[in-house]
């Protein structure tokens, strides 16, 4: 009777620790926390509760039949051999959910994921909406940071709806002279700070509606080239406007939306760009100039297209007119750019409110290693500019970013784990800013034509 009353003090003791055990490890979670994320402690806990119902809900968890069927066969299997079944067949499926560890952050909840069969990456994302309204978010983004695991976040305070300025960014981002090849972003959606990668590229599409920070994004990336005499660049406004006027004194060519000025300073680009060519073996001891690096003899060449339908689109010009003729020109050399200047350190980057395929052809899009998207109102648009593969990751398409709150906000061709896109807030440059930046640093304005002896130039440019 004292062995049985011990073992009955032991099970009971047993079962307390393991009822206790978890309510433990949410203090200590709970405790752990920051201030901010203690706000979404209690919705990470009704989630986990109700983690198994929502996959099932959703279609995201599966009956496996292939268990029952094993049990069928092996029944099948001990009875022609007059042997007792090792397991009854009940008739039961069992059930294969996604298994995850839910946890709160400063801006909502976060779910790691373990994917199964037939649940995975896309399967999620289709799922968005609906976790999102069963999590009481305001939106849910779902990442692969590596085969078989997902982060699926539920933001209930997003962070790209947040302002990001100057003094946010990394340190001697624009306050000293950094890496030029490798230029400040902005801060993505999982509070890294991104940067573009331009070693090898030879071309940047960027697309979005009018308004939503082309602007900005032109002037933040001006403003870090603009610190060293390794980068120059020529700008072409399509509009016409005074949104790159500042910047005059520290390009090396400038014009506007007349389409002769334009064939004229492409045209200096590309025998810049052939010379090069020619002598970039000599010069810099390389076949391809970006293993040496840019620098003050041999600068990052940096052709800036804003609104470059004015430009590119000669469908819009009467058939047989010098307009026509001229925007095949500018479409030529523009294609030649992207696709030779790769040796030469020449980077093209195309802007546009028009995200159609005739303000930027697809043969110079998909030979353009970087895409960048502000908000847009249509699937075609965002396609136009990110490419086919963006009808597969509906939660970072552009289409989502017309709210007022998402100004600034982009999504970018950077690989993030297994994704190939990424949200990205581009910091705010004042005007004022920039006009500054731009006079204090235009004495290191230089011609790249002059550094190579013997370059005939071709045409004349605005300048």
């Amino acid at each position: 009777m004292v062995a049985a009353s011990h073992r009955v003090h032991a099970a009971e003791l047993a079962g307390a620790v393991i009822v206790s055990l978890p309510v433990a490890v949410l203090v200590i979670r709970f405790a752990v926390a920051s201030p901010a994320a203690r706000r979404h402690f209690p919705l990470a806990v009704w989630a986990r509760l109700r983690w198994r119902w929502l996959m099932r809900n959703l279609g995201l968890a599966w009956r496996d039949r292939h268990v029952q069927d094993v049990r069928r066969r092996s029944a099948a299997m001990t009875a022609t051999r007059n042997l007792p079944a090792l397991r009854k067949d009940t008739g039961r499926h069992l059930t294969r959910y996604p298994r995850a560890r839910i946890a709160a952050d400063a801006y909502g909840i976060r779910a790691r994921v373990r994917t199964i069969p037939g649940s995975g990456r896309l399967e999620f994302d289709k799922a968005g909406p609906h976790i999102a309204d069963a999590w009481r978010v305001a939106r849910v983004v779902v990442s692969q940071p590596r085969p078989g695991r997902l982060i699926v976040r539920g933001l209930r305070r997003d962070p790209l709806a947040e302002p990001l300025g100057r003094a946010q960014a990394p340190p001697g981002t624009y306050d000293g002279v950094g890496d030029p090849a490798r230029p400040y972003l902005g801060l993505s959606e999982w509070a890294e700070h991104r940067h573009l990668a331009l070693p090898g590229q030879t071309g940047i599409v960027i697309g979005g509606l009018p308004g939503r920070g082309k602007t900005s994004l032109a002037n933040s990336l001006l403003w870090q080239w603009s610190g060293t005499p390794a980068v120059q660049f020529a700008i072409l406004d399509g509009l016409g406007s005074v949104n790159y006027q500042d910047w005059h004194a520290r390009a090396w060519l400038h014009g506007g939306d007349d389409l002769a000025d334009a064939a004229a300073l492409l045209e200096r680009v590309h025998a810049v760009m052939q010379h090069r060519k020619r002598a970039v073996l000599e010069v810099t001891g390389h076949k391809n100039s970006w293993h040496a690096g840019p620098s003050a003899a041999w600068p990052l060449l940096i052709v800036i297209v804003d609104e470059c339908q004015q430009f590119l689109d000669f469908g819009s010009y009467p058939r047989g007119s010098e307009q026509e003729k001229l925007a095949r020109r500018c479409v030529k050399l523009t294609a030649d750019l992207v696709r030779h200047g790769r040796s030469s350190m020449i980077v093209t980057v195309l802007a546009t409110q028009k995200c159609t395929s005739d303000s930027i052809p697809t043969h110079i899009r998909d030979n353009a290693g970087i895409s960048l998207c502000f908000g847009v109102k249509t699937v075609e648009a965002a396609r136009a500019v990110l490419g086919e593969d963006i009808r597969d990751y509906p939660g970072y398409s552009p289409t989502g970013l017309q709210g007022d709150q998402h100004v600034g906000v982009l999504t970018a061709t950077l690989r993030t784990g297994a994704d190939p896109f990424c949200r990205v807030r581009v910091p705010q440059i004042s005007e004022t800013a920039a006009s500054t930046r731009a006079v204090a640093t235009a004495h290191l304005r230089r011609d790249p034509a002059a550094l190579l002896p013997g370059l005939h130039v071709v045409g004349e440019a605005a300048s």
